[in-house]
């Protein structure tokens, strides 16, 4: 079983007047669509359904957006029309790769995020924000294969 521990990372907060950062659990993935390849970095959210990501990464993957199956979402601030499509992850500084359905939507308020559906199955995540820390580590009957 492959384990790492990340920081949380600081991001600009513009929510509150003088507070200049606040602290956010997000972590670099590659995503894999063929021979096409894109480092994103991803906010790790346990109240995300699904892994969302902004259209024009799909693109960059030379994905099809709208030939993916159509899916909306609800959530708190709306709703969103998104396209889900087959393709592969490997998280930063782990040896293999994860086949996930993910979604791509043009909604501006989705940049790249790793939600239940997808990432959580595949792996142990264990969130320390008194130390500021996430620990993720690959599980035995994750659909993980290996890369040699």
């Amino acid at each position: 079983m492959t384990s790492r521990s990340f920081d949380y990372r600081r991001i600009p907060d513009h929510t509150i007047p003088r507070k200049r950062w606040m602290k956010r659990p997000m972590l670099q993935v590659t995503l894999l669509n063929g021979t096409q390849r894109k480092q994103v970095v991803c906010l790790l959210d346990s109240g995300a359904d699904e892994c969302l990501f902004h259209a024009s990464i799909g693109r960059r993957l030379g994905i099809d957006i709208e030939s993916g199956r159509h899916k909306r979402f609800d959530g708190i601030a709306g709703s969103l029309e998104a396209y889900m499509h087959m393709i592969e992850i490997q998280i930063q500084d782990f040896p293999g790769l994860v086949e996930i359905e993910v979604g791509f939507t043009e909604s501006d308020g989705v940049d790249a995020i790793l939600g239940q559906a997808g990432f959580f199955e595949n792996f142990r995540i264990c969130f320390d924000r008194y130390r500021w820390k996430v620990e993720i580590a690959s599980r035995p009957e994750s659909t993980m294969h290996w890369q040699e």
